[in-house]
């Protein structure tokens, strides 16, 4: 009975045993090995790669002269195009404007032309007020005589003032300030303000390319017209 009894505790020992070694195997299998994210597959050192380093490198170098090419390319149909404008003119004075009208006429260019209005510099010469109208009048009479055109003023805040003509550049009301000083002797006063004028707009309605918008110009006496450019790009 006492060996029956040993056998059986014996029997649920190794059972006991046996269970337990099978449950830490299946925990085993169970268990997650961490790989890190990445986009490509993972080779062993026992495996072959689909690609090799050399094909890698071919690939790249491959990429980096067509790009190089493209670059060139670009490059060069970039240096071949002139830079193009489409110039605006403005002006204040009608004979300026009738005088570019004629050039672009005989170039054939297309154009539009319209009105505005802007605030331009003015430079005022005048002859400081004498003591007595009496004087002014005087003085206008002898600058005449002398072919320089005046007047006096009669406005209260520039009263027996001689006013000696309006310039729209300063370097033209300069040298006419010097030229009558010279000639008549008197001080010549320059007074520079912002005056609201009528403008004339010429639009160049197709694209000039530095070298025909240099011939344009060189059609133009610039020294005596008074016209403000914009070589606008197209």
């Amino acid at each position: 009975m006492k060996w029956l009894f040993l056998f059986i505790v014996l029997l649920n020992a190794a059972f006991l045993s046996w269970h337990s070694f099978v449950q830490d195997k299946l925990e085993k299998n169970k268990e997650s090995i961490y790989g890190p994210p990445v986009s490509e597959r993972i080779h062993l050192l026992s495996e072959v790669p689909a690609v090799t380093e050399q094909d890698y490198n071919a690939r790249i170098a491959y990429g980096e002269g067509l790009e190089d090419a493209l670059s060139k390319v670009m490059d060069q149909a970039s240096g071949d195009s002139p830079d193009l404008y489409c110039p605006r003119l403005e002006t204040e004075r009608d004979d300026d404007k009738r005088q570019i009208i004629q050039v672009l006429k005989s170039f054939g260019w297309a154009y539009k032309d319209q009105e505005a209005s802007g605030k331009r510099p003015k430079f005022w010469l005048y002859i400081a007020a004498p003591e007595t109208p009496a004087i002014a009048e005087r003085i206008v009479k002898e600058l005449a005589s002398k072919s320089i055109d005046s007047f006096v003023i009669n406005r209260a805040e520039m009263k027996n003032r001689i006013s000696l003509g309006l310039y729209s550049s300063k370097e033209r009301a300069d040298q006419a300030k010097v030229r009558i000083q010279n000639v008549s002797g008197y001080a010549v006063d320059v007074y520079e303000h912002m005056r609201n004028v009528p403008l004339q707009q010429i639009d160049i309605a197709q694209p000039v390319d530095e070298k025909d918008w240099e011939q344009f110009m060189s059609r133009f006496d610039l020294t005596k017209m008074m016209i403000k450019v914009e070589k606008n790009p197209c």
